[in-house]
């Protein structure tokens, strides 16, 4: 295993806001800010992990392409969906920066993360070359993957919630039938709503309103404020929003057909076979299973590097 002394994964704003650089170096523990504080990058409380501590893996090295043993990767992240990716301060936080920090480091890589804005807009971007790579919770649709490819990070399922008192129980997908249900613009809970409502015309039910949102917050506040009766997206996001915001919410206990979640990547591109090692590599090393431990999701968690998926064709779709 060769190693370098240090590496430098530094954020750069593409939409909002610009995040701070983070600098790992070799130690066996994750090192947080010491001066964080919630709402702010430094403090106790802090979410931010300036490093994993690991060293690059000379098997995954070897799999990084020749343009980027100089020049950083250009990932991007969605800065506004918590725990998956959102910000405390200035500085990216969450499941998906804290992967790609520990990918850089066995890959030996450096990583520009872009704060991005608006979560559709990342596809078109790394299709187009805007970007190397996308780390943004996708999850995997035949759809998808006829413009990107992608390597897979945990199975999640579509989760819904209900202002409190409102009387109405999700339990199961034709239960949405006739109510207003509102997404995220982009995101693959539309097609998982849009099939959820075939459900309900092939039984001669009513159809799903369904109405889109251009960020989670303003996606919450239609259904705390009664625009909309139901909120869906992923489980682990709609759990943690209710919990961290005290929201007068009620998380459903169903969960509609869990999909895998995966890292974009353009198609036919060279990186993602290194980007598919290092995804095994810390889940071998026991990092992966650290970081999902952290954000309370250990439990959709893959047991195995062998769960890990490398999908480049629209057959490929789980």
């Amino acid at each position: 295993m060769s190693r370098l002394s240090r590496f430098t994964v530094s954020f750069v704003s593409t939409a909002v806001i610009t995040t701070t650089g983070l600098v790992g170096c070799a130690d066996p523990a994750p090192t947080t800010s010491p001066t964080a504080s919630p709402n702010s990058a430094g403090g106790a409380g802090s979410k931010i992990t300036t490093t994993w501590n690991l060293a690059p893996v000379d098997s995954v090295v070897a799999l990084v392409p020749p343009q980027f043993k100089n020049k950083p990767i250009n990932n991007a992240i969605y800065n506004n969906f918590p725990p998956e990716e959102f910000l405390e301060g200035d500085t990216l936080v969450g499941i998906q920066p804290d992967i790609a920090l520990a990918l850089s480091q066995v890959m030996g890589v450096k990583l520009n993360n872009d704060s991005v804005g608006s979560f559709d807009a990342l596809i078109p971007g790394v299709a187009s070359g805007r970007y190397d790579m996308s780390s943004g919770d996708f999850g995997v649709t035949k759809e998808r993957l006829q413009q990107v490819d992608f390597v897979t990070e945990f199975p999640m399922g579509t989760s819904f919630a209900v202002k409190k008192g409102s009387g109405i129980t999700i339990d199961k997908a034709t239960a949405l039938c006739g109510r207003s249900v509102g997404v995220q613009a982009g995101s693959y809970f539309i097609d998982q709503i849009e099939a959820a409502n075939h459900e309900c015309t092939a039984g001669g039910l009513k159809e799903i309103h369904l109405q889109t949102f251009p960020d989670d917050g303003a996606r919450i506040l239609a259904v705390t404020t009664g625009r909309i009766e139901v909120t869906a997206t992923s489980r682990d996001a709609l759990a943690y929003t209710i919990d961290s915001q005290n929201l007068p919410l009620e998380l459903q206990s169903f969960v509609y057909e869990p999909l895998e979640q995966a890292i974009v990547i353009p198609d036919g591109s060279a990186l993602g076979p290194a980007v598919e090692a290092a995804m095994k590599e810390i889940i071998s090393n026991g990092t992966y299973h650290k970081i999902m431990k952290k954000w309370g999701v250990q439990d959709v968690a893959y047991a195995s590097p062998d769960q890990v998926l490398y999908l480049t064709k629209p057959d490929q779709a789980p």
